[in-house]
């Protein structure tokens, strides 16, 4: 699904988008319940209702940007500070925490 597919169709009233097969199954938001929901209300700009939708891929749209600008930086001395923190493995190990306590937090919450 492209960025305009999820720009032009509200996830909400489209019957035909996917549904997530984890919460079908189970009843249990997975943690990426809500971000069709959520990428397209940040494309119109409505960063409340993306943040409702989906904490963590708003949060973690800021670190896709600058893992993005950090890869894209010539390599350099000056630059490789910021590619380890931003790529290394502690940065991958963090996320992954993160995401993981993201899944359980959001159901103990029912968020």
């Amino acid at each position: 699904m492209t960025a305009i597919t999820v720009w032009l169709v509200d996830p909400n009233e489209a019957v035909w988008m996917p549904k997530c097969a984890l919460k079908l199954l189970t009843g249990y938001d997975c943690p990426g319940c809500g971000a069709t929901r959520a990428l397209h209300a940040a494309l119109h700009g409505d960063l409340a209702a993306a943040i409702r939708y989906n904490f963590f891929l708003v949060a973690g749209l800021g670190y896709a940007i600058l893992a993005a600008a950090a890869s894209w930086l010539p390599v350099s001395r000056r630059h490789e500070r910021l590619r380890r923190a931003v790529l290394g493995r502690t940065a991958g190990w963090v996320y992954i925490t993160l995401f993981f306590a993201w899944w359980i937090v959001r159901n103990i919450l029912g968020i």
